[in-house]
């Protein structure tokens, strides 16, 4: 096969962008765009982003438009949608905790983007319940979400799948001894059942207790963390001011461009402080720390966090997809991924 190797493309933002028809291309390889993406140098961002991605627009709109519908529901209907055994799975509002207190700044719909019942052995459903608890849907308040959640979060982890196998050539080319396996990372987001979409509503600031409009708290909608997957695929925010009824009920959605201040925000390797922007037709991709212990450290996880900005009155609505290994796979040789999930559990959760 004949290796063509592609251009390192930068954004204005200096992100590090991978066109989807190249990726699609045989004989691809990015690696040089890899190491300038995820490498360990002091200006690396540990983002890159996926542009001309077929039905990306559509499919973003649609189910973005979705989640302040259904972050405006009322209580006793999210409540259906709420799992009684883990808030990784259905409907959650103020069950994490994010710098020493509640996250009541957003609230999160999970689902598996591919299986609705993902495992059903008894041992590891009482075991691992976030990873394996069957999907909560609303086929009755809300219907048009399961296939709106569905066709986003899986066309996310065909181009992970598709960065996954960039990462695996990287890794080759550069004779990382520490890497798990040849096609490693693209088994992975291909293969696992575990993976985990992840639909955020951010509520408008103007709604929330004081301490979430602290002045100069960049993290004040999502505390800094990295991501306990391999890869994590993240769109665009939708940001939108949302008109209601004398009632409190949503009327309409008025989109408005994302504010220069506020947004998505990473630590450089160097540690550097910088914000990202994601543009709207395009997929961003980065970095988790199972990947980071699968590989001892060879590949970094990215931290990061979410500011609200000067805008108030704003909504954010995203969705993110964490893929990860199966539970039993290792991400050392000491524990395996279900383990080092339910450690992350138990520190983000009241």
């Amino acid at each position: 096969m004949t290796v063509n190797p592609a251009p390192v493309e930068l954004n204005k933002d200096n992100v590090v962008v991978l066109d989807y028809n190249l990726l699609t291309a045989e004989g691809t390889d990015y690696s040089d765009a890899i190491e300038k993406a995820y490498g360990s140098a002091n200006d690396c961002l540990g983002v890159l982003v996926v542009k001309n991605v077929p039905g990306l627009a559509d499919k973003r709109l649609r189910l973005l438009e979705l989640a302040s519908k259904l972050g405006n529901l009322p209580k006793e209907t999210l409540a259906k949608a709420h799992d009684e055994v883990t808030e990784w799975v259905g409907w959650s509002h103020g069950d994490e905790v994010f710098n020493g207190r509640p996250d009541l700044a957003k609230g999160s719909f999970y689902a598996s983007p591919k299986y609705d019942v993902p495992e059903t052995d008894p041992e590891k459903l009482a075991k691992y319940p976030g990873m394996t608890r069957p999907n909560k849907w609303l086929p009755e308040d809300l219907p048009e979400l399961e296939p709106s959640f569905k066709d986003l979060a899986q066309l996310i982890v065909a181009v992970g799948t598709l960065v996954g196998a960039q990462c695996d050539k990287f890794a080759a080319s550069r004779g990382i001894a520490e890497y798990p396996g040849t096609s490693y990372l693209r088994d992975v987001v291909a293969n696992s059942r575990v993976h985990k979409g992840r639909l955020l509503h951010y509520f408008p600031l103007d709604t929330l207790p004081e301490e979430f409009r602290a002045p100069g708290a960049v993290d004040n909608l999502c505390g800094w963390h990295f991501d306990n997957s391999s890869l994590t695929g993240l769109t665009s925010a939708l940001y939108a001011v949302e008109h209601k009824d004398a009632d409190g009920n949503l009327v309409s959605l008025e989109h408005t461009a994302a504010p220069a201040d506020a947004g998505l925000f990473i630590r450089t390797r160097g540690g550097e402080t910088v914000r990202v922007g994601i543009p709207k037709d395009c997929l961003a991709f980065q970095i988790g720390e199972s990947l980071q212990l699968s590989t001892q450290g060879k590949l970094r996880a990215t931290e990061h966090c979410v500011f609200g900005g000067a805008q108030t009155h704003l909504a954010r609505n995203t969705l993110a997809v964490f893929m990860q290994p199966d539970l039993d796979a290792p991400v050392t040789p000491d524990m395996t991924f279900a383990e080092f999930s339910n450690r992350v559990y138990e520190k983000n959760h009241a």
